[in-house]
């Protein structure tokens, strides 16, 4: 605790003079060199000074101990995924900001309001967050450079720049290889990076550190999304054996874990991996499950809707997928997501037997839009070949290979 500052900042708050408060217990030169942090006093003195600003020493030693063990719980409340708790001891440490400022804390305080606001996707606040905390850098200690790093890193991935946020991890792994009570976070989050850059093996070997460290720690909740992941990645690596057998364990103990919210996503990918291995009947299947427990709130409503109608339209169920792609464009525009009204658009018209219309809104608004949007590379190259494969089928070979 800078005892100095504190005592600078009550004095000034009740509007007290050098000279009235440090009368009868010491001069007023050595009160200055006190409040700014020049000169150690001894405790006796402290004590004094803080009476006469009607301040309990013992009073600010606990709340000094109360503030360290409110930012351990956050921690380990936000690793434990205990979302309504993360938020009460927020609150309480909120409580304590007026002294939190004067002690060694006051960094790793502002620290972890960021990695709260990236955790409540409050990305506006983080971005804030993160400008301050950029400001303040220089007077970080090295745990703290550490967190500040990780911490820039998650912001990194929620803009989708996944490269940037690997760039970021690697150092950390580079600087810090002992990553301590965050190394399941840690690794979690360097395979959904990997698993973003189409990276599947890398993705699969940081997802089994993370479980490995979850499985350690009885951290049922993360243990379940790790599993999700580390699926989601044999799937993308064509290892489709070992991403059933998870899925499967995941349906068979959803009841136990209490993780009823997490069914829809299940059945999402599992329809997707069903999809990449060209069973479009059992993809339909899940696609259909999902799409009937998912809310219209989550993020994922809306590529499980553009994933349904495309499922449909390859089994050949024509009117399904209009009416699918019609409430996509719908929920897209109510939610201002423009690439989600695009696509259906142009599903309309393909399944509307508009092929030419299909095409020249796929070349002209389509393309263009997905090659400028990092997030939608993979999007861009389907879209892409899709419209070479037309080109070429209709003979135009010079504008097929600008595609293909």
């Amino acid at each position: 605790m800078k005892m100095g500052s504190l005592i600078k900042y009550y004095r000034t708050k009740l509007g007290m003079t050098q000279n009235s408060v440090a009368m009868g217990i010491c001069s007023i030169p050595h009160l200055s060199k006190i409040e700014n942090n020049n000169k150690e006093a001894n405790s006796e003195t402290i004590r004094l000074l803080l009476e006469r600003l009607n301040i309990n020493i013992q009073d600010v030693e606990n709340s000094e101990q109360n503030i360290m063990r409110l930012l351990n719980d956050l921690q380990k409340q936000i690793n434990y995924l205990e979302n309504e708790r993360v938020k009460e001891t927020l609150d309480k440490l909120k409580e304590y900001e007026e002294i939190i400022c004067f002690t060694e804390s006051i960094y790793l305080y502002e620290l972890y309001k960021l990695r709260y606001y990236v955790f409540v996707n409050e990305h506006k606040l983080a971005e804030n967050q993160l400008r301050w905390l950029n400001a303040h850098r220089k007077n970080f200690s090295q745990h703290e450079r550490y967190l500040h790093s990780y911490y820039y890193a998650l912001v990194l991935i929620t803009k989708g720049k996944y490269e940037e946020a690997a760039t970021e991890l690697n150092k950390i792994l580079q600087i810090h290889p002992e990553l301590g009570s965050l190394e399941g976070e840690f690794y979690y989050h360097f395979a959904l990076i990997k698993g973003r850059l189409e990276e599947p093996s890398q993705a699969i070997i940081y997802g089994k550190k993370a479980l490995q460290f979850y499985k350690d720690q009885f951290n049922f909740k993360r243990i379940v999304y790790t599993l999700i992941s580390l699926a989601l990645n044999y799937s993308r690596g064509k290892v489709f054996h070992e991403a059933i057998e998870i899925y499967e364990h995941l349906l068979r103990n959803v009841e136990l874990l209490q993780q009823h919210q997490l069914l829809p996503a299940v059945y999402h990918n599992l329809g997707d991996l069903y999809q990449m291995k060209g069973e479009y009947e059992n993809a339909l299947i899940h696609f259909e499950k999902s799409a009937s427990l998912m809310s219209k709130d989550s993020d994922h409503y809306l590529l499980c809707l553009y994933n349904l109608g495309i499922t449909q339209f390859r089994v050949e169920q024509v009117e399904k997928s209009i009416n699918t792609f019609s409430v996509l464009k719908a929920e897209a525009k109510l939610k201002k997501k423009l690439s989600f009204n695009l696509f259906a658009t142009f599903y309309l018209y393909l399944v509307g037997e508009e092929k030419k219309k299909a095409m020249d809104f796929l070349e002209g608004r389509l393309i263009p839009y997905t090659a400028n949007n990092e997030e939608l590379k993979e999007m861009h190259q389907q879209f892409s070949y899709l419209l070479g494969e037309y080109y070429r089928q209709e003979k135009m070979f010079e504008k097929a290979m600008q595609f293909i």
